[in-house]
């Protein structure tokens, strides 16, 4: 019985490994582009393809945000690798509101730009 369990933590260090490696590499090479990742698009008529970019307020705080909670639970993990760690609620909440602000200005953006353009519209 403690083989197979040895077994299977090693296989699952295995695996975890090799995701990593593979995302890695796409990103060193290129296939993975992080171009642009904090930029946002919004409606610009004077521009060629009707968008220009901006960079995003909510995604920057949303990948700080994230990042943040993922690197505390990676310090939990290695701290004590052989319990499951336990999130504080302040820190859920946090992140919880982190998504919310960002999609909220996705929303925001959806239905502002979908109105300016019927106005834009209708006023030509």
């Amino acid at each position: 019985m403690r083989t197979l369990a040895t077994l299977a933590h090693w296989e699952g260090i295995v695996l975890l490994a090799g995701l990593f490696g593979v995302v890695l590499w796409k990103l060193l090479t290129g296939r993975i582009s992080l171009d642009q990742l904090l930029e946002g698009d919004v409606p610009d008529p004077n521009c060629p393809n009707g968008f220009s970019t901006y960079v995003s307020g909510g995604r920057t705080q949303l990948l700080g945000a994230t990042l943040f909670v993922a690197g505390y639970y990676l310090l939990q993990v290695v701290h004590n690798p052989k319990q499951f760690p336990t999130m504080p609620i302040p820190l859920v909440g946090a992140l919880a509101g982190s998504q919310a602000l960002y999609l909220g200005g996705k929303a925001r953006a959806l239905l502002l730009g979908r109105l300016q353009q019927f106005f834009h519209r209708r006023m030509q």
